[in-house]
């Protein structure tokens, strides 16, 4: 185990995420939940009784909810975003720190592509966990938060469109990472591979892999969202399963004794 530059650098990044973490969640605990308390519960009573004391109807419902929604845009603060940014800034501080632990234990290993099966299928169901648990945040954390309205179903709805939204995701992730961990079992080389001869097949890699590193990169910055907190680290997970899967269709295969 060696202190080298790669290490002191994310072990910095992890400190100073994990600082940045608790500021904003003191900043979010001293931020009040509405801009004037006292107007927002007025105007949420006086929704509430147009709903509760009378006939209302669909269309007295659906306005209801649109008033609501408005509601919230005109009193909120920045109490949340400041406690989505903390909570992503802890999660990615932990995951610095486990990725300078690994530094400081494989060194450049973790630069070249990875074959082992436990491995690869370990991080897949840690990214699609994630995955599902950063799409499912947003509604749950609009429920507690109090931003949704008790009236209407706003959150069964969105968490079962996380669970339909899982179905491609899964799919293609899973499509993405085995096949090549099974068809190139004695591949290896390194995980930043961008082409070697003959170059169509690093042609078509590049190009088979180039939207779902997109993705990947999307999740990543959406750290800021209600669930980013779990997105994030499931961005960086994806990220590296889709540069190993594709690194592993670029890179020669490495031959062993007795089968040449």
């Amino acid at each position: 185990m060696k202190f080298t530059p790669a290490v002191r650098v994310t072990a910095a990044i992890a400190l100073i995420l994990l600082l940045a973490g608790g500021v904003l969640l003191w900043l979010a605990a001293a931020t009040p939940w509405h801009t004037d308390s006292n107007a927002y519960f007025a105007e949420l009573q006086r929704l509430r009784a147009t709903l509760y004391f009378g006939q209302p109807d669909g269309e007295t419902f659906k306005a209801a909810t649109a008033r609501f929604a408005a509601l919230q845009t005109q009193y909120a603060t920045r109490k949340w975003l400041y406690a989505d940014i903390a909570y992503a800034c802890f999660s990615l501080g932990v995951c610095a720190v486990i990725v300078a632990a690994l530094v400081m234990r494989f060194g450049g290993r973790l630069l070249r592509t990875q074959k082992s099966a436990l491995v690869v299928i370990g991080v897949t169901v840690l990214a699609l966990v994630a995955t599902l648990a950063g799409l499912a945040a947003d509604p749950l954390h609009r429920f507690y938060r109090e931003q949704l309205p008790e009236w209407s179903d706003a959150l069964e709805i969105p968490l079962a469109g996380a669970l339909v939204a899982m179905i491609p995701i899964a799919t293609a992730t899973l499509l993405l990472v085995l096949p090549p961990l099974i068809l190139r079992r004695r591949a290896s080389g390194p995980l930043l591979v961008f082409t070697r001869p003959p170059h169509w097949p690093s042609i078509l890699a590049n190009a088979v892999y180039a939207l779902p590193l997109a993705f990947a990169v999307f999740l990543i910055t959406s750290f800021a969202s209600r669930g980013g907190w779990a997105l994030a680290p499931a961005g960086l997970l994806l990220l590296w399963l889709f540069l190993n899967g594709r690194a592993l269709w670029i890179a020669p295969k490495v031959e062993v004794d007795g089968l040449r």
